[in-house]
């Protein structure tokens, strides 16, 4: 396996080559078969594949720095690219059959989704399940040879719910495709319908949502990779979150680059010498480097925390999510600087800011990037500010004001329970006389409520790895420079 910096190099050394090829990706409405050959000669595609089938088992970081490079030049390559990519990630966390039916028979096979649950109906027979539904958004489904598709099990009810999520892997060619792609923001995606009637899927080609909630165990019977046992749920937003980076930081450098000769239509003014635009220009690289170092941060600690023979708590996973989406919008507002300072000439069709503009926008609006949605459900944890200091050590106590049980003025939180081994109403909160607190949902039901409603369609040090917005660049140190 090549080192990591020389992975995220092959894919930076793409970027130009992408950003001449986005009017075609745009135009076509899926990504090239150019591309996607680039990217099997570069090896992109075996990023956390594997090792037994030809993959590189990186670290999650890999495969966000690889989407964020590829966004610099076309945001729908890299989000065709995070999609895919991340199943090479999760399906390792299914009976080891499936890797085998996957990748033994083709060691190149690309896996997409439409991993949205409430579509797929679900009927279990005899070594298997049934399965019928038309899904939206599977993006790169042309390029794809399999697909991962949500649907809802009745055998998988908790908490009076009457079924619960769960995930199929099924051949592309068995599903029909419909062309309803037809929009103006991530146009290359092709994130066209898939349908199916009761096709046969055999149960090792299943998995239920809540066995990829991370563990010592998870992905053990394919590889003992660290990066195969972190939580889907917890870090899935990054994959979202990252495309938005990378466009943020290509708008943040085209507009840059454009401001050295950048003069105003009605006075001649050099546009680099109004305050205005420098005070733009700052706060568009502030938030974007916020943004990198946030995202960054979260799946270092996710690393530690597994590779520790912990789990991560609810408590870590809300807050991952919750900073994967708020640095999502912050790269937006990014975005709206720089298109905002460059004025009206941003505003013609072939101008490389309408491009970003429109992807950014339409990227933003993925539901595990929306922080109106995530931002409340991080809310949930009582005592928040308690969560998101003191939850980074699993040692130690959270404490909740309030007690619903006793009236007590604290909750002392039970860290086994916080590991997902015991589950109790309060997202694994107990009272310190070890009565069940009370909660609107339990922490478990709720993971499979975001499961059901998700989209994914498309998952130390604190120094930056990539492109610093003072010119410079650092690809970071190796995960153990902690």
């Amino acid at each position: 396996m090549p080192p990591r910096a020389e992975i995220i190099g092959r894919a930076r050394d793409l970027a130009p080559v992408l950003l001449e090829r986005a009017p075609e990706t745009e135009r076509i409405r899926r990504i090239p078969d150019e591309t996607i050959r680039d990217f099997h000669d570069a090896g992109l595609w075996r990023v956390v594949r594997p090792a037994q089938y030809g993959g590189w088992e990186t670290d999650f970081g890999v495969m966000m720095e690889v989407t964020a490079e590829i966004a610099r030049g076309c945001a729908s390559t890299s989000w065709v690219y995070t999609n895919i990519v991340s199943h090479n990630w999760m399906l390792p966390m299914w009976p080891a059959k499936a890797s085998e039916a996957v990748w033994g028979e083709n060691p190149d096979a690309l896996i997409g989704s439409a991993l949205i649950y409430p579509p797929g109906k679900v009927e279990a027979v005899e070594g298997g399940y049934l399965l019928s539904g038309r899904w939206p958004y599977s993006s790169g489904i042309d390029a794809s040879d399999w697909v991962m598709l949500g649907g809802m099990d009745p055998e998988l009810g908790e908490g009076g719910a009457p079924a619960g999520p769960r995930m199929f892997v099924v051949r592309a060619a068995d599903l029909e495709i419909f062309d309803t792609w037809h929009v103006v923001g991530l146009a290359g995606t092709g994130s066209k319908d898939v349908a199916c009637d009761k096709l046969f899927v055999p149960d090792y080609m299943t998995l239920a949502a809540r066995e990829t909630r991370g563990g010592p165990d998870q992905g053990a019977a394919v590889s003992g990779a660290p990066v195969f046992k972190l939580p889907v749920l917890g870090l899935f937003a990054h994959f979202l979150a990252y495309p938005l980076l990378g466009i943020a930081e290509g708008a943040y450098a085209d507009y840059v680059g454009l401001l050295k000769e950048q003069v105003a239509v009605y006075n001649n003014a050099r546009v680099a010498e109004y305050a205005t635009v420098q005070l733009k220009i700052a706060e568009a690289g502030a938030l974007i480097d916020a943004a990198r170092v946030a995202m960054r941060e979260n799946w270092l600690e996710a690393h530690r925390i597994t590779e520790g023979g912990d789990t991560p708590s609810v408590a870590h996973k809300m807050r991952w999510r919750r900073d994967a989406s708020f640095a999502a919008q912050n790269c937006l507002r990014a975005v709206d600087l720089v298109y905002t300072a460059c004025g009206g000439s941003a505003n013609f069709v072939d101008h490389v800011l309408q491009r970003r503009f429109q992807d950014a926008h339409a990227a933003a609006v993925q539901i595990q990037i929306v922080w109106d949605i995530n931002g409340p459900e991080f809310g949930l944890i009582p005592s928040p500010v308690d969560a998101s200091q003191q939850a980074r050590s699993l040692g130690g106590p959270i404490y909740i004001q309030g007690c619903p049980t006793r009236g007590a003025r604290t909750h002392e939180a039970n860290t086994h329970d916080l590991r997902g081994d015991r589950r109790c109403g309060l997202d694994g909160f107990r009272c310190d006389d070890g009565r069940r607190a009370t909660a609107r949902r339990s922490a478990a039901a709720r993971e499979d409520d975001d499961a059901r409603r998700s989209t994914a369609n498309a998952h130390g040090s604190r120094r930056h790895d990539g492109p610093r917005h003072d010119g410079s660049r650092d690809d970071g140190p190796r995960r153990d420079a902690r």
